[in-house]
């Protein structure tokens, strides 16, 4: 089985740097013309399935791809949600890094050891994003492809996981904006066959340094 799994395109606060986590900011003006460049380079694929987080920022990426599959309908599963945030959720990146400086480092370099303040442990969103893979690839036939609109830290756990990489790796990934990444399932081995794909993009890619608040 094929999973398709797509980034979100770029929201109004990846825009302008502010942590949202679970908060439910909507896609960008950048991030809406992404999301519509993205459903044309899956246009031609033979799609069985559409998931999505319920966030607006993902579901409308995954409205974009539907467009061109109309016969299929987009499930929305909350095990797809960003990880929360918690007390980050709505700061800018600056003010985190002057309030939570010990803290910020800890995710970026260790993150299974990391738990923002009130906010969502990363063995939580592990199980709920590993629990989601096993039903998926067991509901469909080893010749499906499906799709997952989804986040950043969902998209880097699925793709850690496939290569069998220590989850304290997973921030040295870049996935960018309304990129593609694929994972095929097979019945010995998972493998990555894409990662971070955006060619689709062009001049709307979002750049790495531009975006602050991951």
């Amino acid at each position: 089985m094929r999973l398709i799994l797509v980034r979100h395109g770029e929201s109004e606060w990846n825009r302008i740097g502010r942590y949202q986590g679970q908060a439910d900011a909507p896609l960008s003006e950048l991030g809406l013309r992404q999301a519509d460049a993205l459903g044309k380079r899956l246009a031609a694929e033979k799609l069985d399935a559409i998931y999505s987080s319920p966030l607006q920022r993902a579901r409308r990426t995954a409205d974009a791809i539907a467009g061109y599959h109309p016969a299929l309908t987009i499930e929305e599963d909350p095990r797809l949600l960003e990880i929360d945030h918690g007390d980050w959720q709505g700061l800018f990146a600056a003010e985190v890094r002057e309030r939570y400086g010990e803290s910020l480092e800890e995710w970026r370099s260790f993150p299974t050891r990391c738990q923002m303040p009130n906010g969502e442990s990363f063995s939580n969103i592990l199980r709920r994003t590993l629990n989601f893979r096993e039903q998926v690839c067991g509901t469909y036939g080893p010749h499906a492809t499906v799709v997952v609109s989804t986040h950043d830290v969902v998209v880097k756990i699925l793709i850690a996981d496939a290569l069998g990489m220590h989850m304290d790796r997973i921030n040295r990934l870049w996935i960018t904006n309304a990129s593609i990444s694929v994972v095929e399932y097979t019945d010995n081995l998972p493998f990555l066959v894409s990662l971070s794909e955006a060619c689709h993009l062009g001049h709307l890619e979002t750049v790495r340094e531009k975006q602050e608040a991951i």
